[in-house]
């Protein structure tokens, strides 16, 4: 009987250690697979893959100059084919920062922590003319982050001239929930990845209006994002293209 016990103990050991190094498989949420599929098309996100955490952000958005070619597949401007990319751009100290292009009028500006987390914390649109500012920072790839977990965060919102940053056009707040959803087999133009799966929602009052935006992120490992999905209710990051959604695939690596 202890030799049975013994041997059935080791079995479940042996079981769960393999179940750790291979991780985590988790369904995509039936809600967000009709949103997915609606703005991504079928066919774009298949199955579940295993999941690990996020030890280094940057294996899943490398931090270097790089331009990347997208297709608009949902939204105003579907059918469209962006140049998106990544600048590096220096600041005093030698510290290095980035600009991220998500669209040819809207700028992310993002840095890396000395925790490891890739944080957003500022947005140009210059088609409105206004930088926006959060505090703290958007998050983006957090590191540590598990397979399914979700972290909640409240930010400050600062909507200001570009022509003339100290005229502050809006300010307000938000609340939002940071997800890491999975891992999923991506197949887009560029080829087929397994992606990580990001979901972000958000909603609060900036100046006179409210907003509520969800937004999903697909990160291939050495790739950078493969498909981006932003839907919003009064805003292009927070303030314009009222009632919007852009869903966009990447077309060459």
């Amino acid at each position: 009987m202890r030799k049975y016990v013994t041997i059935t103990l080791s079995l479940l050991l042996l079981t769960s250690g393999s179940v750790c190094a291979q991780g985590v498989v988790l369904p995509l949420p039936p809600e967000d697979q009709q949103n997915i599929t609606a703005q991504l098309g079928p066919g774009v996100v298949g199955i579940a893959l295993p999941s690990q955490p996020i030890g280094d952000p940057s294996v899943y958005f490398p931090l270097q100059d790089k331009s990347q070619q997208y297709q608009v597949v949902a939204g105003p401007h579907a059918g469209n084919i962006q140049t998106l990319g990544l600048v590096r751009t220096r600041r005093p100290g030698g510290r290095m920062a980035w600009r991220f292009a998500m669209s040819p009028t809207l700028n992310g500006f993002m840095r890396e922590t000395p925790e490891g987390d890739i944080i957003m914390a500022a947005i140009t649109d210059t088609g409105e003319g206004v930088v926006v500012v959060t505090t703290p920072a958007n998050p983006f790839l957090p590191k540590g982050m598990q397979p399914g977990e979700a972290r909640s965060y409240t930010q400050q919102v600062s909507v200001n001239y570009l022509d003339d940053p100290g005229d502050q056009r809006y300010s307000g707040s938000l609340t939002g929930t940071y997800t890491y959803v999975g891992t999923y087999k991506v197949t887009v133009p560029a080829g087929t990845f397994p992606a990580v799966l990001f979901r972000v929602k958000c909603e609060g009052k900036v100046g006179p209006a409210h907003t509520q935006n969800t937004g999903y992120n697909f990160f291939a490992p050495g790739v950078g994002m493969v498909a981006m999905i932003l839907e919003e209710d009064v805003t292009a990051f927070w303030l314009f293209n009222i009632d919007s959604t852009t869903g966009k695939v990447l077309m060459s690596k």
